[in-house]
């Protein structure tokens, strides 16, 4: 969808979010009139948001300098939910999160903002105002999409899992699903340069990936710490691939191609072996899962990326392996190819 197409009045007047969505600020502001002005901007575009996307499921907004705090401060709702914290990896750490809570017995989505974000969209003229917009625009998609797998999935938000495989591999299919989802429904609103930004981060993650994995299991060797090499070796391969959602997401949005939008990226790919084949493998399971994404039937739609995520790890040297106990023997395997 062409956002420069769109009749502003006709959508606002069939906005799905409500006129009395809870909204606050927080920080430092030369007076009240400058933070009223912010929220009321927000509010205005999550209004035009609201009549592009069933935002229906939108808690609220929260804007605050203190981002860490603002995120921690969320009531979740769901009994057994951690408070939310920032995204944070190679790519830096996150400013922005449409973070799942529970209202009234009802899945629903909070947002939460950093100011220094937002603050330039009480201005169309700052050189950040598009990039605050494409931000918004991504955070509400999460807002709508969270609340198609809800109920496509009810009860599975809040949930907990003691399988320690099935556990590692849920978490890589939602957050897989979650960027190409957002990426894609918002990429009408992205910046120009989004696709040369997240084609250089993710070429310089490609050339360190076999020796972060390579650091990961020689530190094994010496501190035999399974769980801190559990989780770096998943930060080096499931966060590339987490990562790349948020790439081809968007440029499907756009309908164009990775060969087009990406060409130094396909060409790195194509001179591995199997991280390519997963690579190609993966696309195609985000592409056929958001075809039919008003029409999940359950949790086993995410099956083909834990699929997918299990041959990941493995390749990259991290295996599950049950035991006749119940629990997992985790063994790290070297990986000198990709």
């Amino acid at each position: 969808m062409d956002s420069g197409e769109l009749n502003v009045d006709e959508l606002l007047s069939k906005s799905t979010v409500r006129e009395d969505l809870p909204l606050t600020v927080n920080g430092n502001f030369q007076s009240g009139d400058d933070a009223q002005q912010l929220l009321c901007s927000v509010f205005g575009l999550a209004r035009f948001f609201g009549a592009v996307f069933d935002l229906t499921g939108l808690d609220g907004i929260t804007i605050a300098d203190d981002y860490v705090a603002a995120l921690a401060g969320v009531d979740r709702g769901y009994p057994d939910m951690k408070a939310a914290k920032p995204t944070s990896d190679e790519f830096g750490t996150g400013f922005a999160m449409a973070v799942p809570v529970l209202r009234n017995g009802e899945h629903k989505s909070h947002v939460v903002l950093h100011s220094a974000l937002v603050r330039p969209l009480v201005d169309p003229a700052n050189e950040s105002y598009d990039f605050a917009v494409h931000t918004l625009a991504h955070e509400l998609a999460h807002v709508y999409d969270h609340m198609l797998r809800s109920k496509a999935m009810p009860n599975y938000y809040g949930s907990q899992t003691w399988d320690l495989r099935d556990g590692v591999l849920g978490q890589f299919a939602m957050a897989a699903w979650d960027e190409y989802a957002a990426s894609r429904l918002s990429a009408s609103w992205g910046t120009p340069d989004y696709c040369s930004v997240y084609e250089e981060s993710l070429i310089s993650m490609l050339g360190s990936l076999l020796a972060r994995s390579d650091a990961a299991k020689r530190a094994f060797a010496q501190e035999r710490n399974v769980e801190r090499t559990m989780t770096e070796l998943r930060n080096v391969f499931e966060t590339f691939f987490v990562r790349s959602s948020y790439l081809i997401g968007h440029i499907d949005g756009l309908e164009k191609t990775a060969d087009d939008e990406a060409p130094k990226l396909t060409a790195a790919l194509s001179e591995t072996t199997w991280l390519n084949a997963l690579w190609i493998r993966y696309v195609a399971i985000l592409r056929s899962l958001f075809e039919r994404m008003d029409a999940w039937e359950g949790v086993q739609e995410y099956q083909p990326l834990k699929d997918l995520g299990e041959e990941l790890l493995l390749r990259g040297g991290l295996g599950f392996v049950k035991l006749p106990t119940g629990g997992y023997f985790v063994g790290f395997n070297p990986t000198n190819t990709l």
